[in-house]
């Protein structure tokens, strides 16, 4: 490359040598070394933009990538996010239960009774059956010793003849019931 900068130079320093020597404008070598300048400098310039274009290419291609993958990053997390709404929901939800739990447990505490509390309940209650029992024995004492046993087999005497009675009373041909 070197080289051929050389060679451009010694054309050059040849050209303006020659128009030197001669005393009339030299429109045409004018116009040739004007479009070897522009050729040239064409060429340099589309040395130095080529690697640009290629490496804003190259950016343009990871760009594209890292934009897709963030995307699918943001879609990943969205996915997973849980917006403010739900959480004052849950928020509200978590205290609501919170509450019930409390005045579960409050009412637990004013329902309750104590071991000794229960303990004299059931102490009462235990000698109020015993009371009960005591007063059924008596009552069954006096009617046993008002009505007897004897008494009882009067009664059901007098209750087959009632139902003899009545049997007799219901047959028209006025038969006994024993035939």
């Amino acid at each position: 490359m070197n080289s051929g900068f050389q060679g451009v130079n010694s054309n050059l320093a040849a050209l303006s040598n020659e128009l030197r020597s001669s005393g009339k404008t030299q429109w045409p070598v004018i116009w040739s070394a004007i479009g070897v300048g522009v050729v040239i400098l064409s060429g340099l310039g589309f040395m130095a933009l080529q690697p640009i274009k290629d490496n804003t290419g190259r950016l343009e291609e990871a760009v594209i990538r890292i934009s897709e993958s963030t995307q699918a990053s943001f879609a990943k997390v969205n996915d997973a996010m849980v917006t403010q709404k739900e959480m004052e929901w849950r928020t509200q939800r978590g205290a609501e239960d919170r509450k019930r739990a409390d005045d579960a447990l409050a009412d637990l505490r004013t329902l309750t009774v104590t071991r000794n509390e229960w303990s004299e309940r059931n102490h009462a209650r235990d000698g109020e059956i015993a009371e009960l029992g005591r007063r059924i024995d008596e009552l069954r004492q006096e009617v046993g010793s008002v009505y007897g046993t004897r008494d009882v087999i009067v009664d059901l005497k007098r209750e087959i003849s009632t139902l003899r009675q009545r049997v007799f009373e219901i047959r028209p041909d006025g038969r006994a019931a024993a035939e």
